[in-house]
C-alpha cells in the first residue's frame, strides 16, 4: 500500500507542477534578425561584342572587319559607358550603270573557335554599366559622300546610306530597352542623328542595336545610288563617326521596333 501510494503522490505532484508554469512559457517564440550586404562597384573592363542574333550566346566568337577579313575588328571603346562595337559596311563590287541602283552591304562575319566563319546581323553595340541610371544617347555621322579612295572630288553624287529594319535586343528585361529608330537615312556632312537613345531609368547593361534578322540582314544596310551619278571604276570609301554621349537626347527617336 505504501508504494502505491507513493506512485500516486507522485503523480499528483507533477500534475501540480505544470498546473503552476505561467501561462506565458506554454509554445512561446523568440525571433533574431540577420542581415544580408552586397556592394556593387562601377565595372571599366572592355565588354566583348555579342551575338546579335543570340545575346545569350556564350561562345560568339569575333567580329572580322571586311576590310580586313584575316585580322579581328576591336574598334570598340571601354570604360563604364562603352561602344563595344560598330560594323564596317562593304557593299562588294557592282558593275558600272546609268541605271538607278540599290547595293546593301554583306552581313556581319563572326570568326568561331573551330576556324569557321558565320554571317549575323550588322549592328551596334552598347554597354551602360555605371550603376547610376541616367541614360545616354548614341549618335552616327556621316561624315562625307562616298567618293574615290584616292581622290576626294570624285563623289557618288546624290548616293543615300540608309540603315533598314533596326532594333533593339539584349538579355536584360525589355522594360528597360532604349528607343532605337527602325529607319534612318544619313545625309553626307549634315548634322549627326540619333538612332538609339536611353532615357532615365533605361539602357543599362548591354544593348545590340542591330540591322535586320536572319531574313534580313542581308538587306538592312542600304546604298541607293542615283544613275545620273558618274562613276570611275574605282574603289569609293565613305566614313562614319558613332558617338555615345553620356546623358539622354532631347530629340526623342521614332518608337520602339
Amino acid at each position: 500500500m505504501k508504494k502505491s501510494y507513493l506512485v500516486a503522490s507522485l503523480a499528483g505532484l507533477t500534475l501540480i507542477g505544470l498546473s503552476s508554469m505561467p501561462v506565458s512559457m506554454v509554445g512561446a517564440t523568440t525571433e533574431v534578425v540577420s542581415d544580408g550586404q552586397v556592394m556593387f562597384k562601377t565595372d571599366v573592363t572592355r565588354t566583348p561584342a555579342k551575338n546579335p542574333l543570340d545575346p545569350g550566346d556564350t561562345k560568339p566568337g569575333k567580329p572580322t572587319n571586311p576590310t580586313n577579313p584575316t585580322g579581328t575588328a576591336t574598334n570598340g571603346t571601354t570604360g563604364p559607358l562603352s561602344l563595344d562595337y560598330a560594323s564596317s559596311f562593304t557593299f562588294g563590287e557592282a558593275m558600272i550603270s546609268a541605271d538607278d541602283a540599290k547595293y546593301y552591304a554583306k552581313p556581319q562575319v563572326f570568326s568561331q573557335d573551330d576556324g569557321k566563319t558565320v554571317d549575323r546581323p550588322n549592328f551596334v553595340q552598347v554597354t551602360d554599366k555605371r550603376g547610376t541610371f541616367e541614360g545616354w544617347t548614341l549618335k552616327v555621322k556621316q561624315e562625307k559622300q562616298f567618293s574615290v579612295k584616292d581622290d576626294d572630288t570624285k563623289e557618288l553624287t546624290g548616293a543615300q546610306l540608309k540603315f533598314l529594319n533596326g532594333n533593339v535586343t539584349s538579355t536584360i528585361d525589355q522594360q528597360y530597352a532604349p528607343t532605337g529608330q527602325k529607319e534612318i537615312t544619313l545625309v553626307p556632312g549634315s548634322a549627326e542623328v540619333a538612332p538609339l537613345a536611353a532615357a532615365k531609368d533605361q539602357g543599362m547593361g548591354t544593348w545590340i542595336y542591330r540591322f535586320g534578322d536572319e531574313q534580313t540582314m542581308a538587306k538592312s544596310i542600304e546604298l541607293a545610288v542615283p544613275g545620273t551619278s558618274p562613276k570611275m571604276a574605282k574603289e569609293y570609301v565613305t566614313e562614319l563617326t558613332w558617338t555615345l554621349e553620356s546623358t539622354p537626347t532631347n530629340t526623342t527617336p521614332s518608337p520602339k521596333s
